[in-house]
């Protein structure tokens, strides 16, 4: 059961606005696309979540506040014997990983290691969750939704 729907973000929608009425700078125009095609991938992932049996728990688009530390998780699954974090990406194209560092096969040029946020998020789940005294044991999946994307 769904308790929590993911909505367009505020940014993307000014974004969207914004590009419809003037021409953006090149950066902002990256950033406008990066927006539309994340969110894009984790609508359709949450599609697939839709199928899940009633008794499991979906929360999506969730933002917390622990420790002075703000993080976000894409789609939280709740099931009687674990609980698992998504984070979805949308990338599309050739990568590879050397040395724990992400590139893009095109162009060679580094990109933010996804696995990183994923650990970070997990981290400070786990540390909530002890302190709510939650004992269901946690698991993190990176989720590459593109059926276009490749990693070596």
């Amino acid at each position: 059961m769904i308790l929590k729907f993911r909505y367009e973000p505020e940014e993307l929608k000014m974004l969207r606005f914004l590009h419809g009425r003037m021409r953006l700078t090149p950066k902002d125009y990256s950033h406008f696309l990066n927006l539309e095609k994340g969110f894009s991938g984790e609508k359709i992932f949450d599609e697939l979540l839709e199928e899940s049996p009633e008794e499991w728990t979906i929360l999506h688009d969730l933002l917390f506040d622990y420790s002075n530390t703000f993080f976000q998780i894409d789609s939280l699954l709740i099931t009687g014997d674990c609980i698992y974090i998504f984070e979805v990406k949308n990338y599309e194209g050739d990568f590879y990983i050397e040395q724990d560092r992400w590139y893009t096969a095109q162009t060679n040029t580094e990109v933010k290691n996804p696995l990183l946020q994923l650990q970070r998020c997990e981290s400070l789940l786990r540390r909530l969750l002890q302190e709510l005294r939650v004992k269901t044991p946690l698991k993190a999946l990176l989720i590459f939704i593109n059926p276009g994307f490749h990693l070596y």
